[in-house]
């Protein structure tokens, strides 16, 4: 009984302290700047709300100044999505991929970036996860834009502001 009691006590031992070297380890991977300004289609600032996401949880919720200009932090070795919204626009969702090289993890990084919103008329656009018009990633010891992927949502971003702006209201006698 002796020796099963000893050998627990020292597996509990082992284990509490890989324990706690595992949470001061992942407690310095670093961090991802985000920091730029959200501007309209005249290329000026524009006062938006900026919502971060885990899987569908909403994590945090960012407004900009009133001249548009934000900044926030996404750990590294994280994936995250953000949803820019601006009442009268339609809402532009990034994902945010922090997953880099265990050499690299300790270094923090910034990304600064422009985000413009068009005008949807007088319709005001929900956010919208499942329309997401870029990907940050890390790449060739920054992080970018993924080029691909970008130019293709926001071929599919400008056809559905173009559907959205056709829309006509019909008015129905009784």
């Amino acid at each position: 009984m002796k020796k099963f009691l000893k050998v627990t006590f020292l597996l509990l031992f082992i284990g509490f302290g890989y324990g706690t070297t595992f949470a001061q380890v992942t407690g310095e991977v670093g961090k991802l700047y985000l920091s730029g300004k959200v501007v309209n289609e005249n290329k000026r600032g524009l006062e938006s709300t900026i919502y971060v996401y885990k899987n569908r949880k909403l994590l945090g919720e960012y407004s900009t100044s009133g001249i548009g200009k934000f900044a926030f932090e996404v750990n590294m070795q994280d994936s995250v999505a953000f949803v820019v919204y601006s009442e009268g626009y339609v809402s532009k969702t990034y994902v945010v991929s922090t997953q880099i090289h265990e050499s690299k993890q300790k270094k923090d990084h910034a990304f600064p970036c422009f985000i413009d919103l068009y005008p949807v008329g007088r319709i005001p656009s929900p956010v919208d996860l499942d329309r997401p018009v870029g990907r940050i990633q890390y790449h060739g010891g920054q992080f970018i834009y993924d080029p691909d992927f970008t130019k293709e949502s926001n071929e599919k971003l400008k056809e559905f502001i173009r559907e959205r702006k056709d829309l006509a209201i019909k008015e129905i006698e009784d």
